[in-house]
Formats: structure tokens, C-alpha cells, sequence
């Protein structure tokens, strides 16, 4: 049985623990956030690199933009590969989601 000096204690209890909760759930969906970023990289940088072997760098760039808005690609070639890398920003505090992807021409 509980006393009366223990009626509310539980609310106040939860009070204080509400604020670390909200914390780690908004740490949690920035990370999950930044995990799909990560990957729209990796695609991206795989779907630029074999555009850009078959239709050309300009091709290639103009895709990824049209893609993605934030996503910023380099197109590289030496010898008969090519290099694409993307960049996805992310949130103002995490690191940019980078990806590279090579892709190599007709001989």
C-alpha cells in the first residue's frame, strides 16, 4: 500500500526522465536519417558512374540532380574508368553522407 508521501511521485519521476527520453529518440531518428542519406549515396554514386560511362559526365551530373537536390556529384576518368562520387548534406550537426562508385567503359 502506498502512503500519502508517495502520492505523485511517480509523475515527478517521469518529468524528470521525459527529457532524456525525447533526446535519445531524436538522437535515434537522426541516425536513421542519416543511414538512408548514406545509402541514396551509394546508389546515387553507382547510378552516376554507369550514366557516365554509356551518355557522358554531363549526362550523369544532370541525372543525380535531377535525383536528388542534395546531392552534389564529381565525375572523374582515368583510362576507361570512371569515378563518381556524391556528396548527400545532411543535418547542420552530423558529417555529409559521401559515397564513390566506379564503372568501367567499353574497352
Amino acid at each position: 500500500m502506498s502512503t500519502g508521501r508517495d502520492r505523485g511521485s511517480v509523475s515527478v519521476e517521469l518529468a524528470a526522465a521525459l527529457p532524456a527520453v525525447a533526446l535519445v529518440l531524436g538522437a535515434v531518428l537522426s541516425a536513421v536519417g542519416w543511414v538512408r542519406d548514406a545509402i541514396t549515396a551509394e546508389e546515387l554514386a553507382a547510378f552516376a558512374a554507369r550514366t557516365a560511362v554509356v551518355e557522358g559526365a554531363d549526362a550523369a551530373v544532370a541525372a543525380v540532380s535531377g535525383a536528388s537536390a542534395v546531392a552534389q556529384v564529381t565525375i572523374t576518368s582515368s583510362g576507361g574508368a570512371v569515378t563518381a562520387r556524391v556528396t548527400v548534406e545532411t543535418a547542420a550537426w552530423l558529417p555529409a553522407a559521401s559515397a564513390a562508385s566506379t564503372a568501367m567503359g567499353p574497352p
